[in-house]
């Protein structure tokens, strides 16, 4: 009997054993929460101005009224060589911070004649821009100079993509 009793009290303390290890191992744990952020990504352009009209008259660069892109328009360039340079601001005021990615343009490519450059706009694509942060650059709108066809009512819109800055 004594043999007996050991066997049976080795068996209740190994399947007591393997219990106690498998729920070691098997443990759950769960949970639970809510987790809010809040912010805004609010990129627009707060100014743009024409600083020089050469060959040119009554050029205008007009911000939408959501501030999000910018026609410009450019009745007539007189000769070729002939150029419009607009100084633009952009201006952060969401409270995420944002980083320049590219330039969209429409509408641009109904005057073959007319080349389109941004001035200090590829500078800008490393910089991240916080809360209040103005960034400025220069388009240039000018006649081809080799072009042996006339220019006239030049008129695009351009829209600046930002990304979120890490």
């Amino acid at each position: 009997m004594k043999k007996q009793s050991m066997f049976l009290i080795t068996i209740v303390a190994l399947i007591l054993l393997l219990t106690v290890g498998y729920a070691l191992y098997t443990d759950t744990l769960t949970i639970k929460g809510t987790a809010n952020a809040f912010g805004t990504f609010d990129m627009q352009f707060s100014e743009a101005s024409i600083l020089e009209q050469v060959g040119s008259l009554e050029a205008s660069a007009i911000i939408s009224d959501d501030k999000k892109s910018l026609d410009i328009n450019v009745p007539k360039l007189e000769y070729p060589g002939a150029y419009v340079l607009i100084s633009v601001k952009v201006i952060n005021k969401g409270s995420i911070p944002a980083m320049l990615t590219d330039v969209e343009s429409v509408g641009l490519d109904t005057d073959p004649t007319v080349k389109v450059s941004y001035e200090g706009l590829e500078e800008l694509k490393n910089i991240s821009l916080v809360n209040n942060d103005i960034q400025t650059f220069n388009i240039k709108i000018i006649w081809d100079k080799t072009s042996q066809q006339s220019s006239k009512d030049v008129t695009f819109t351009i829209k600046l993509n930002y990304k979120q800055a890490v």
